[in-house]
């Protein structure tokens, strides 16, 4: 759920970062416009792709390794094979 706000965030850093360069570099208003347009296009973009990435990245880390973890079934073998012995 939260990785929905990661594409908008890194557009609005982004943008907030080029506007304040074009006002202390005193660059036209529309000069300007146009660059924070591209800008914003830009880097929703890139965010898209982070935020795919990183989705990736963290489901597969909670995703259960079978080969890792104890089986259900093992541990069921285990506890009769445990009363057989009693």
């Amino acid at each position: 759920m939260r990785d929905r706000y990661i594409a908008p965030a890194i557009m609005l850093i982004a943008g907030a970062v080029t506007s304040i360069f074009n006002i202390i570099n005193g660059i036209d208003f529309l000069k300007g416009l146009e660059r924070l347009l591209l800008v914003l296009i830009l880097f929703y973009i890139l965010g898209r792709i982070a935020a795919r990435i990183i989705k990736k990245v963290t489901a597969a880390e909670q995703k259960p390794d079978s080969t890792e973890e104890n089986n259900p079934r093992e541990e069921e073998v285990i506890t009769e094979e445990a009363e057989d012995n009693e």
